[in-house]
């Protein structure tokens, strides 16, 4: 087959793979608009006339035109006939199969391990003594007690936490760096 002649096939190949991408799927949309049927009998008729083959098998007959929408086809029907079409043609003339690379492409790992540092220049013996609240400094101390246990009680340092948090945002926010030297 002459060059000139597979190049001119493939560029109807890459017409027809265009129009099976602009038809909706029957899911979404059941109608095709007669303008792209049309498009597709025509590109067929000039594959049939550039392959010296008969392609027409492929075209959408007037006879499947919808009755109620008289400019119309039924998109499962005409996504059907350029699948077929398509796939004949990726099978006869290797189209579409340079999309796979035969080799690897270039593979970019990037692993960034940053670890972040953070010295905390205040201990909770400190947020007890600049509380005014009884109560705060009842709940910061047994917070500072269950953090220094070797076997520390989640449950409980979970449960000050909450309590904590539902007295002041800003408090608890403070005690988080904190906890976060703490943890497990």
């Amino acid at each position: 087959m002459a060059e000139i002649q597979l190049t001119r096939i493939k560029s109807i190949y890459g017409d027809l793979r265009g129009l099976l991408g602009q038809i909706p799927l029957a899911e979404t949309n059941s109608i095709v608009d007669d303008f792209i049927v049309t498009q597709l009998n025509a590109s067929l008729d000039s594959l049939s006339s550039v392959a010296e083959t008969d392609f027409s098998t492929y075209k959408v007959p007037e006879s499947k035109r919808l009755a109620d929408w008289q400019d119309s086809f039924p998109a499962s029907i005409v996504r059907t006939q350029l699948g077929r079409v398509t796939s004949r043609l990726e099978q006869e003339y290797g189209f579409g199969q340079e999309r796979t690379p035969s080799s690897p492409g270039i593979v970019i790992i990037n692993k960034n391990d940053n670890e972040v540092s953070l010295k905390i220049n205040y201990t909770i013996a400190d947020l007890i003594s600049n509380s005014a609240n009884t109560e705060v400094k009842e709940k910061l101390s047994q917070l500072s007690d269950e953090l220094s246990e070797k076997d520390k009680n989640w449950s409980r340092i979970k449960n000050i936490l909450i309590w904590v948090l539902n007295f002041s945002k800003e408090l608890f926010i403070e005690l988080i760096p904190i906890i976060l030297q703490n943890k497990p």
